[in-house]
Formats: C-alpha cells, sequence, structure tokens
C-alpha cells in the first residue's frame, strides 16, 4: 500500500518507519526537518496515495497541517486533492471540517484518537511525562510536596494514581460533584472551584487536565507555585495572566511526542494498522 505520512513530530517519523518496516511504500510531506528512516522517502510536495496520514491534532491553531517538522506551512485541503478521491484518510482529532472536506472528494476517514487502546496509552504517557517534567522542574522531593490535578479525566485520573505513588499530597480539583465523591472515595482529596483561596495558595504545583478554565483565579497561588499545562488548547490556564503574574508556567501539548514518541508512535502504529486492515479487508 502507498501511505503519505503528511506533518506531526518525532511519533509521525517513528510511524513512517514502523510502516515501511510492515512492507508499505511510505512517501514524508512536511517532515523536511526530519531525519527520516531507511525506506522511506521525502517529497517537496502532496502525492497520490492509498492513504494519508495526518498527525494529532491534524491541525494547527491556524487550521493548517500541524507540521513542527516542516519548512512551510500547508493547507489540508491540498492534501487531500492530491490523494486522490480512492484515499482513506486517517488522523487525530480530526475536525468537522477537515472530515466534509475529504469525505466530499470521495475519501473514507478515520480517527486514530477514537480507538480507545490509543487514547488510553496516550493518557498513559502523558501522565507519565508530566511527573518527569515537574521533577525536573523543582529542587524538592515530590514527597515533600504539595501538587493540585485539575480535571478528572483520562490523564487526571492517571495523574494522580502516578503522582500518589510518590507525593502524599495530592490533590484533585473538579467542577463535577461526582468526581469529586469518586476521588473521594478512593482516597484523593477533593476540591471544588470556590475552594477558599488561602487553600489554593498551598500548593507548590498545579498540573491542568482540563480543557476549559476550572482554577477561579490564579492570584491565590504562591509566586513560586510550578504551573503546568497538559490540557488541548485553548487550555485552563490563561497564559497571559500567568506571565503578567509572574507565575512559572509551562505549556505541554504534545507531551507524548517529546517525552516518549517511540511508544506513543507504536500506540498509534496499531491503531492505524487496524484501520488499514479494515480497509483492505
Amino acid at each position: 500500500m502507498r501511505i503519505s505520512v503528511c506533518g506531526g513530530d518525532e511519533r509521525s517519523v517513528i510511524l513512517a518507519r514502523r510502516l515501511a518496516e510492515a512492507g508499505h511504500e511510505v512517501l514524508c510531506f512536511c517532515l523536511d526537518k526530519a531525519e527520516l528512516p531507511d525506506g522511506c522517502r521525502g517529497v517537496g510536495f502532496p502525492v497520490e496515495a492509498d492513504a494519508v496520514i495526518l498527525p494529532v491534532p491534524a491541525e494547527d491553531a491556524h487550521g493548517l497541517l500541524n507540521a513542527p517538522k516542516g519548512a512551510q506551512p500547508c493547507c489540508i485541503e491540498h492534501i487531500l486533492d492530491c490523494a486522490g478521491s480512492g484515499a482513506v484518510l486517517i488522523g487525530g482529532r480530526i475536525s468537522a471540517q477537515i472530515r466534509s472536506a475529504a469525505e466530499q472528494r470521495g475519501m473514507a476517514v478515520h480517527d486514530y484518537m477514537r480507538c480507545p487502546e490509543l487514547t488510553v496509552k496516550n493518557a498513559a504517557v502523558t501522565a507519565e511525562g508530566a511527573v518527569s517534567e515537574l521533577m525536573k522542574k523543582t529542587k524538592t522531593a515530590l514527597c515533600d510536596m504539595r501538587v493540585l490535578v485539575v480535571g478528572w479525566g483520562r490523564i487526571g485520573k492517571l495523574l494522580i494514581s502516578k503522582l500518589s505513588a510518590l507525593c502524599p499530597a495530592v490533590c484533585l480539583m473538579s467542577k463535577n460533584s461526582e468526581a469529586r465523591a469518586l476521588a473521594s472515595a478512593l482516597g484523593c482529596t477533593a476540591l471544588a472551584p470556590d475552594c477558599p483561596p488561602e487553600v489554593l495558595g498551598g500548593f507548590d504545583a498545579v498540573i491542568n487536565t482540563a480543557p476549559a478554565q476550572v482554577i477561579p483565579d490564579l492570584r491565590a497561588f504562591k509566586d513560586n507555585c510550578i504551573l503546568l499545562e497538559l490540557a488541548s488548547a485553548p487550555g485552563g490556564i490563561d497564559e497571559n495572566t500567568a506571565h503578567k503574574l509572574g507565575l512559572d508556567l509551562s505549556v505541554l501539548r504534545g507531551l507524548p511526542g517529546h517525552y516518549a514518541p517511540e511508544s506513543a508512535a507504536k500506540a498509534m502504529f496499531s491503531a492505524v494498522s487496524d484501520i488499514l486492515k479494515g480497509v483492505i479487508s
């Protein structure tokens, strides 16, 4: 099968390698700054292919191909035009606009981030990476820190589980009363967003996993509090406000691609392979 791998970070490079090792013809577009693996060929323009694979997320903040390793911006619809009507489009968090554009061109569309195994693996790698980043940013042992995790989704749950093994003072903040009750039943202190400001002032680090604003006021945190943003844009921590307050904020979107691209790409390859098997059969 001829596969066009378009854009993305190191995960896309490793995915291309695994696809080539599986016997596919792999052409890489908008990966100009990457060192391509053996068996993969870089191209300077979109090509006709049986399958087009986009990264996760498929689009950047401007609606263009998410291509941090590309030399120039590219419109995804241009890629779809060149791929051909019989091609299959596979990507992560494909927007309704791109899905519609592909289907109008007669393409079947599959979002690998709807694969439960991949989303859970992605969350696990993100949680582990967040713990690693926190340890890099502090000279204090985690066992001596108080850490607030915002959000009770996949990443939040796994992050609290991993942190609790190292840090006895891990708390959850969630708008959802059922989530707080469940966290409390599991032995984790849970806070509502309207908790007293002085409670928030006692945390040494805050890790946000919620895609929307949950934290009521960043001014409640002490000056040396470490803030980590894991959620997709716009996230739950206002960057401008954090910077104005002089808070130490690190935006860590796409963490699996930086922390453990080999593990993340392995899970992506498994999901993509299952999709391709379904297409072929």
